[in-house]
């Protein structure tokens, strides 16, 4: 018996054919969990909220982690621009101090992960490029420090995942040309 008739008769379908899990397909971002690495697991204290996404490769991806860093953060897709500019203006009215341009600073690495971030008064956060045998992983933790940063991350929370996963997209086809 052949495995579609199989299938047919027992109603068995393959793990990766499920709408739930899917095969990694190369250049296509999906959520992971987060990684334990060394520099993020020492980079807050504490951690109210954290994610990760990964985009994968054939092969050993393209680059070292700080070309992948500067990449995925410096210059981001117009949506993203887009967002950024209503974010700064959301921020000044609710009296949230404004992004600067050293948010996405380097504050850690190691020849295979980046760690960037910042600390406000209303929340810290750290993004670590992390590159994988076959893949990058982007992580984000935030530490939540008050009722603005609550505020705040309640509303950001919502399209992070969506922003994430655009620059890390963009960033992939970047290096894949690049290389």
């Amino acid at each position: 018996m052949n495995a579609t008739a199989r299938q047919a008769k027992t109603g068995f379908r393959p793990l990766y054919r499920t709408r739930l899990v899917r095969p990694a397909r190369p250049g296509q971002t999906f959520a992971v969990d987060v990684p334990t690495s060394p520099l993020l697991a020492r980079a807050l204290p504490a951690v109210d909220a954290s994610d990760a996404y990964a985009v994968s490769f054939p092969g050993r991806p393209p680059g070292n982690a700080q070309e992948w860093a500067d990449a995925i953060f410096h210059g981001p897709p117009l949506g993203v621009r887009m967002l950024f500019g209503a974010r700064e203006v959301v921020v000044r009215i609710v009296g949230i101090e404004p992004g600067t341009s050293r948010a996405f600073d380097t504050v850690g690495w190691s020849a295979e992960e980046v760690l960037l971030g910042i600390d406000q008064r209303h929340l810290s956060f750290r993004s670590s490029v992390l590159l994988e045998s076959r893949r990058v992983v982007l992580s984000t933790v935030v530490k939540v420090h008050n009722r603005r940063g609550r505020a705040y991350w309640a509303l950001v929370r919502r399209v992070h995942p969506l922003v994430v996963r655009t620059m890390l997209a963009r960033a992939a086809r970047t290096m894949a040309v690049a290389s």
